[in-house]
């Protein structure tokens, strides 16, 4: 049997978010008053015929009445129910669950106050995070960055506007797809008087990119491969050709502080530049036909594998969606450096990674692509591909910086890639089971294990098979 959708929180903000009265919004439904009041107080379940309506009348997203809250939100609050201060309290899974589900927006209040009160802790306690808050730190403790993050997550990593600048910009310019780079050089040139030079590493010293208002001249550093070179100047093209747009998209955020504001300037126009090189249209038409084979299209669109997998995560237009993928970015020292992509892939923000992840092995597997059905401890299943990239260094232009990028989709949409044909079978054993990071997962019996779970005492027989070896083995 269906489990009942009871949403009568969410139910009664979206009618005070319209400013109508329970008889007004009643009528609209075509319910009795006493009826919408009993749905609001979770005395009755929406039916399908309320939700119908409710899409219908107020062209709402039925997705905000999903029985389950996004996994972000459960995440980062059993982050909050494991801080020392206030672990005493004992809130469990069930508990959260109920308040993200019924009071979706008490739970982002309290996540923002946690988040705020963790960064005062951490600005008292280091001197590279007081360094942060003087750069622009928000009022809810979040640096610039993360403040971007999530304002992409919010958008669910879509913005039409841009895709359909890109795809005016690229009929109006009549690019040649096959020679793209020069034609926005000719571009840039024609229209907007701006020269391209391409300057040695010495000459660059220590930058990869510099555009140079007052000779009109945009310099890229020799360092920088086709890829990379074709896609600063897409970005250039955003910022002259699209300024308007981008300080109107701009102004439409909440971002107070003057780094924030920058930094999501700066991702609006890679935006439009994935967009200008890989067409929506032409890029899921070729994912699906390859079934998502990404060197293929590396080939077919002449971008590199980090470009690419930016641009799988924005494939998300209404009734023309592709599959739904998360990417993370990591560091060598298991820094997450960029995430995008669906509110639902989870991942810790703090205490590292987990180390079962085919992500820590692809660094030594050169260009290999490592697929990997994982699950996680509460059931969420999710298929993974995983990659190791080198990447120019401003700092140390004659050297590379190496990252691994990972691309995650819910493990029911895996069947459309072709990395995952012959890993599911009927095998207990086919996915591999991982935590969040060792602080967030509740199993006893990993080897792997470096520190015992926050919320969950073990006990003598499971220390000995899980944090034993961790102590003792040499």
């Amino acid at each position: 049997m269906d489990k009942k959708l009871f949403a009568g929180a969410r139910l009664k903000r979206l009618r005070k978010d319209l400013g109508l009265t329970q008889v007004k919004m009643a009528t609209e439904l075509g319910v009795s008053a006493s009826y919408l009041n009993l749905m609001e107080r979770n005395q009755r379940p929406l039916s399908a015929r309320v939700l119908i309506r409710l899409a219908e009348t107020f062209e709402f997203d039925l997705k905000a009445f999903s029985a389950m809250p996004d996994q972000s939100t459960l995440l980062a609050l059993r982050e909050i129910a494991a801080d020392p201060a206030i672990e005493s309290i004992a809130l469990d899974v069930h508990d959260l669950k109920e308040l993200a589900e019924a009071h979706p927006r008490a739970a982002q209040a309290l996540i923002q106050l946690h988040q705020s009160y963790r960064g005062t802790a951490s600005d008292l306690a280091s001197l590279a995070d007081r360094f942060d808050d003087r750069q622009g730190t928000s009022d809810t403790g979040e640096h610039p960055l993360q403040q971007v993050r999530n304002l992409l997550q919010d958008h669910n990593n879509y913005f039409p506007e841009l895709e359909e600048a890109g795809e005016i910009f690229a009929e109006e310019a009549h690019l040649d797809r096959t020679h793209i780079s020069a034609g926005l050089q000719a571009y840039l040139l024609q229209v907007h008087g701006v020269r391209t030079r391409i300057l040695p590493v010495e000459v660059m010293r220590g930058s990869l990119r510099r555009f140079d208002r007052h000779s009109r001249r945009l310099l890229l550093s020799e360092w920088l491969d086709a890829p990379a070179r074709q896609f600063q100047l897409a970005i250039q093209i955003a910022l002259l050709e699209h300024r308007e747009l981008l300080d109107q998209m701009q102004m439409e955020t909440a971002l107070t502080s003057k780094l924030a504001r920058r930094f999501y300037r700066i991702a609006l126009s890679q935006y439009f530049a994935a967009a200008l090189l890989m067409p929506y249209e032409v890029i899921l038409k070729a994912a699906k036909d390859l079934r998502y084979d990404l060197e293929a299209l590396g080939r077919r669109f002449n971008v590199n594998r980090e470009q690419l997998f930016h641009r799988l995560c924005t494939l998300k237009k209404p009734g023309a969606r592709g599959v739904n993928f998360s990417m993370l970015r990591v560091d060598a020292a298991g820094n997450i450096t960029k995430r995008f992509g669906d509110k639902g892939f989870a991942y810790a923000r703090t205490g590292g990674s987990c180390a079962r992840l085919a992500l820590w092995q692809a660094t030594g597997k050169g260009e290999q692509t490592l697929a990997q059905p994982i699950i996680f401890g509460d059931g969420t299943r999710y298929f993974t591909l995983s990659c190791a990239i080198d990447s120019a260094s401003p700092d140390d232009p004659f050297g590379r910086v190496r990252h691994v990028l990972m691309l995650a989709c819910p493990a029911e949409e895996a069947s459309a890639l072709i990395y995952a044909d012959g890993l599911y079978n009927e095998r207990a054993d086919t996915e591999t089971k991982v935590g969040l990071n060792c602080r967030l997962c509740e199993r006893p019996d990993c080897v792997q294990r470096a520190f015992p779970p926050l919320q969950k005492r073990l006990y003598a027989d499971e220390t000995r098979r899980s944090i034993a070896p961790f102590l003792f083995q040499s």
